[in-house]
């Protein structure tokens, strides 16, 4: 599909970020899945056997690998005061699902439902996505899908949120 006359690639951000409102093209990516994954600390004690536990060691390698084969798009970690959190955006609901039926996922998943209780829980949420926009105003840095979408840059304040969500959802067939 082509781009419209008024986006145009954006340039590599600067180290200010973005000098123009910039747009992620997501209809690039119409099976886009974003998955969150949190673990609760109720207690230091359900903290420290998490961190006992090895997870944290093998996660960071495990998920490097999943990002170079190409499924996992991007891994980014946040923190609550829950505890942590990380959010994944893969390239498709599928992918995901096959990760995580295999080591270390399984390993990580079946230590967490063994281990949940008073002092420590985790969660998770899955996303299918079927429509989204992902803009960046003047001054981001680039984040998110940023980080693995192609990016052009838009008029500010021009109101095709609409059109854009449109488009993502034409490339997925809806």
């Amino acid at each position: 599909m082509s781009t419209p006359q008024s986006e145009e690639t954006a340039p590599e951000a600067p180290a200010g970020g973005y000098d123009r409102a910039s747009i992620a093209h997501l209809w690039e990516h119409p099976d886009l899945c974003i998955a969150l994954f949190g673990v609760q600390f109720h207690t230091p004690e359900g903290q420290r056997r998490y961190e006992d536990s090895g997870i944290n060691e093998e996660m960071a390698p495990a998920l490097d690998a999943a990002q170079a084969a190409g499924p996992l798009l991007l891994n980014r970690p946040l923190m609550t005061d829950e505890g942590p959190v990380l959010m994944q955006y893969w390239r498709s609901y599928e992918d995901l699902d096959q990760w995580t039926r295999q080591l270390p996922h399984m390993r990580w998943w079946r230590w967490l439902l063994d281990n949940a209780g008073s002092d420590l829980s985790f969660y998770h949420e899955i996303y299918q996505v079927k429509a989204a926009e992902a803009i960046f105003e003047k001054g981001c840095w680039p984040v998110g899908p940023a980080n693995f979408a192609a990016t052009s840059t838009v008029a500010a304040g021009e109101g095709r949120s609409n059109d854009r969500q449109a488009r993502f959802m034409a490339a997925g067939g809806g």
